[in-house]
């Protein structure tokens, strides 16, 4: 189309042309989205409506407790506060149930005389898998003690 032909009234009129024919589209697609359609059948539909109840309730499996519960852990071989506790606290912390790992308090601050740390969790910490970790990072032992 030569531009040079189009005045401005007929380019109003073709904008407005255009938004009314689009204002029945966008209402055509506002009651479907509202409807919907359905294409199961009445006999689907109530087959899916139906509520399940268990017939035994308590063979529901347990919940995960959200109680937080500490246990205090003694690694044996944690010598340094700069770099052995670092890597234990990042060992324990991958379980993401775990709320923090606390280094207990210390003699000298560039020396670990103590070497247990407060963990605090949520649900059950798997004492096993947290040990292997442990040992195989090159510590001595561990031991566990609930508080």
């Amino acid at each position: 189309m030569n531009p040079d032909l189009v005045s401005p009234a007929s380019t109003s009129l073709l904008c407005f042309e255009w938004a009314y024919s689009m204002r029945y589209s966008v209402v055509f697609v506002l009651l479907l989205s509202v409807v919907g359609c359905n294409t199961e059948s009445p006999e689907a539909t109530k087959k899916s409506n139906r509520r399940v109840v268990r017939a035994f309730p308590e063979a529901a499996p347990p919940e995960e407790s959200t109680e937080v519960k500490s246990v205090s852990v003694k690694v044996v071989g944690m010598m340094c506060p700069t770099g052995c506790f670092p890597q234990v606290e990042s060992i324990i912390a991958k379980n993401n149930k775990i709320e923090s790992v606390e280094l207990a308090p210390q003699l000298k601050s560039d020396a670990i005389d103590n070497p247990v740390v407060t963990v605090k969790y949520r649900g059950e910490l798997d004492k096993e898998a947290t040990t292997k970790a442990i040992i195989e990072a090159g510590f001595e032992s561990v031991e566990y003690t609930d508080l």
